[in-house]
This record gives C-alpha cells, sequence and structure tokens, in this order.
C-alpha cells in the first residue's frame, strides 16, 4: 500500500500540514471579514498592495528564477489538460441541459439564453482554481520545491485559454437573452397589434 512506501508517511504529514495552513488563513481571512476587524479603507489597501505590488513582483521573481526542464512542461501539460477536461464537462452538461425536451412552457430561446450563460459561468467556476495559494503550498509539500515556479505557467492557461472560451458562452447566452426579450415583444396577430394597424393606413 502507499503508506508501506518509504517516505510516503511523511510526504502526507506534509500535505496535511500544507493543507492545514491554507485552511487556517483561509478561516482567518473569512472571520477578519465576519467580525469586520478592518475597516473598508484598510482592506481596499492591502488588496491593493497584494494585486499591485506583492503578486506581480513575485510572479516576476518567479519568472526570472524559472527554469524549463521536460518534467516541468508534462507538468503543464497534465494541469492544462485536467482543466481543459473539467470544462468540457461542464458545459457539455449545461448544454445538454439545453438539448433536452421539457414539458414546461418555457420557449427555447429562453431556455438557450439561460443555459449557454449558465454553461460559461460554471465552467470558470470550477476551473477557475487558486493555483497560487493552494497549488504552490501543495506542490512544495509533495515535490520539495521543486516545481514551484512551474506552477506559475499554469495560470496563463487558465486566463489565455479557459476564461475567454467561458467568456464567449456568457456573451452568446446574452445575445440570446436579447433575442428572447425582442420576440416576445413582438405582436402576436397579423392585424392586431399596433404594427398591423398602422400597416392599414393607407
Amino acid at each position: 500500500t502507499l503508506l508501506r512506501r518509504p517516505g510516503s508517511l511523511a510526504m502526507l504529514l506534509k500535505l496535511f500540514k500544507a493543507l492545514a495552513q491554507c485552511v487556517t488563513i483561509i478561516l482567518i481571512g473569512c472571520l477578519s471579514r465576519r467580525l469586520a476587524l478592518f475597516s473598508p479603507s484598510e482592506a481596499a489597501g492591502i488588496s491593493a498592495f497584494v494585486g499591485r505590488l506583492a503578486m506581480p513582483g513575485l510572479l516576476f521573481l518567479a519568472m526570472a528564477e524559472l527554469e524549463i526542464d521536460s518534467e516541468s512542461w508534462r507538468l503543464v501539460a497534465a494541469i492544462s489538460a485536467a482543466k481543459g477536461l473539467v470544462f468540457a464537462i461542464t458545459a457539455g452538461l449545461c448544454l445538454s441541459a439545453l438539448c433536452r425536451r421539457t414539458s414546461d412552457s418555457v420557449p427555447f430561446a429562453e431556455r438557450k439564453a439561460t443555459w449557454l450563460g449558465r454553461a460559461g459561468l460554471y465552467a470558470i467556476a470550477t476551473t477557475q482554481s487558486n493555483d497560487f495559494a493552494l497549488g504552490l503550498p501543495l506542490c512544495a509539500a509533495i515535490w520539495g520545491g521543486r516545481f514551484d515556479s512551474t506552477i506559475y505557467l499554469a495560470a496563463p492557461v487558465q486566463l489565455a485559454l479557459l476564461n475567454p472560451l467561458g467568456f464567449a458562452l456568457l456573451e452568446a447566452g446574452a445575445e440570446a437573452g436579447v433575442e428572447a426579450a425582442e420576440a416576445r415583444l413582438l405582436p402576436s396577430g397579423g392585424g392586431g397589434g399596433a404594427t398591423g394597424s398602422r400597416r392599414q393606413l393607407p
């Protein structure tokens, strides 16, 4: 079994420790938000420091020290393939709900607008993992920091490939919603509506 292999128990303990640290930090953040330990201006300052100064500096340092080898590319390819598979399955399930026949009276145009938007939104939500906050500690616990810099290559795959596909589905759902709203506003009868009465005028 896995526990009988040499070093497996130590690796599992490191993995549990990394998970415990991540969960503890998340809980501290939630409690700080719930108890209002920071004012809105202080929270905005922390967010600006992390997003505009600390994270870009950390990314630049990691990319400057990045050493790519064949194993690193295989790890990036595995992460990308896993995210792409989850994205495709989620979007496919939502689109299958669109094509499924239902007994309700909702028109197909309205169902199309709803499920296209849900397909894009759910697909992004299921693949938008926190690669930096969770991926780095877990990889450090498993591989001892060997692939820390490689994790920074997984985020561009999400931002450059998967998210635009999700945004395209959201935009298609929005356009389908506009078309469905315009279809509801059109008169049902040929001469009974306002448009029909205008056409009968000389």
